[in-house]
């Protein structure tokens, strides 16, 4: 049965992020990248070594690990901040699963150390780097990628959109804390339209519309790498999100 929005829920909605100043760094990074594509693409690309272009040390890539480090520590301290069980235990799970994406990115300190990669990832790693995500199958790579863009587009697209038309229920209002609000859309909006490229020239391998590449166009810059930015700050917004809320729901 429908059940109107409390006073609690009110406080929750005015102690939030602020949506706009979201909007406006993410489209600043955004704009910033776009600039140096065209500007300064090596600076996003890395040095050059004897092997090619170092991408995991260029600033696309180092971007991602600030992200996701920034995402760490507020999972963490979000942690032990919440004072609900379900809340505390999803926290955790966040900062454990951001831990392993950084841990992934920088191929658990590889890029960084330089070890020699050993005879198990020599064999199933497709760029010889001790990672998973670069195993063949795509299972540890593409699929969680995919999984998560659209648990991100089911939480701060669809879920509002389904509360709007049904006058206040979503896709899944409680426990309070699981659905993204409004301040998690601009990373989510921007992660689509960074991808657009890949998705276009992929479409277009299947119905030859054109004879070029929009990401050859975009200097080589791989959109995947510049959309997981956002798909990453997804995380810093979410968990900001709540702790912004936190206090509101304890005074409660």
């Amino acid at each position: 049965m429908f059940r109107a929005m409390t006073g609690d829920d009110t406080k929750l909605t005015r102690a939030d992020t602020s949506a706009p100043a979201v909007w406006l760094i993410c489209g600043a990074i955004y704009a910033v990248f776009m600039a140096l594509i065209f500007i300064a693409p090596d600076i996003l690309k890395g040095p050059q070594t004897a092997l090619g272009r170092d991408w995991e040390l260029g600033l696309i890539e180092t971007s991602q690990n600030i992200v996701l480090l920034i995402a760490l520590v507020l999972a963490v301290l979000l942690a032990f901040r919440a004072r609900d069980r379900g809340l505390r235990l999803w926290a955790i799970a966040i900062a454990l699963g951001t831990l392993f994406v950084l841990g992934e990115e920088i191929s658990w300190g590889q890029h960084y150390f330089g070890w020699a990669t050993g005879d198990l990832f020599a064999r199933i790693n497709d760029q010889n780097e001790t990672n998973l995500h670069n195993t063949e199958g795509g299972w540890f790579d593409q699929k969680p990628r995919a999984i998560l863009l659209l648990g991100m587009i089911l939480g701060t697209i669809v879920h509002p959109l389904v509360k709007r038309f049904r006058k206040g229920r979503g896709l899944f209002d409680r426990p309070w804390w699981l659905a993204p609000t409004v301040a998690s859309l601009p990373p989510v909006v921007f992660a689509l339209i960074a991808g657009l490229p890949k998705a276009i020239d992929k479409l277009n391998d299947d119905l030859n519309l054109y004879s070029f590449s929009l990401q050859a166009a975009l200097n080589e810059i791989r959109a995947s790498e510049f959309q997981e930015i956002f798909l990453y700050i997804f995380f810093i917004t979410y968990t900001v999100s709540l702790l912004e809320r936190l206090p509101a729901k304890l005074s409660a």
